[in-house]
């Protein structure tokens, strides 16, 4: 089943796997938008705190770069194909934050799109691998199931598949 609520679950389940792994808080993850003015095509919401952090350290620029590429690439996986973000509709704004976090170590947009294009060949990698896979799909389970996710919730599907 290929439908928008079943995409985007797996989507924001990517994005909430990888950021929950690196160390966030998923305070909530929901199908639908958080934000009642938001753009018709926003299909979930996923609120993720690091906690306090300086946003100029290379690490945490690139926790967040993982994290805002896992929803594309658990799409690819769920699909398997493999459009390119910056030019596949739904994805290019999870293109756009992870090239403007990228923009200070790549000032070059050329390097950037190829750190950008390697990052997004290992999450798939990683996030193919049977356990994680398995973790991204319980929690897509999930929110298909209740629509919306806490930090507790996504703590208890991902450590059952990914101690």
């Amino acid at each position: 089943m290929n439908d928008d609520e079943t995409l985007t679950a797996y989507h924001e389940a990517g994005h909430v796997v990888v950021g929950y792994l690196l160390g966030a808080t998923i305070d909530e993850v929901r199908l639908g938008c958080m934000i009642e003015d938001s753009l018709p095509t926003q299909f979930g919401d996923c609120m993720i705190n690091w906690g306090p952090v300086d946003s100029h350290c290379d690490w945490q620029r690139q926790r967040e770069i993982l994290t805002v590429l896992a929803g594309p690439v658990a799409e690819m996986i769920y699909q398997g194909e493999r459009p390119h973000p910056a030019h596949f509709g739904p994805w290019q704004s999870d293109w756009a934050q992870a090239a403007e976090r990228a923009a200070t170590s790549f000032r070059d947009l050329e390097k950037r799109t190829r750190f950008l294009e390697a990052t997004i060949m290992v999450l798939h990698e990683k996030m193919s691998d049977e356990r994680f896979w398995a973790a991204i799909a319980a929690v897509s389970d999930e929110l298909l199931a209740h629509e919306s996710l806490e930090h507790e919730d996504i703590a208890h599907a991902v450590s059952f598949w990914l101690r």
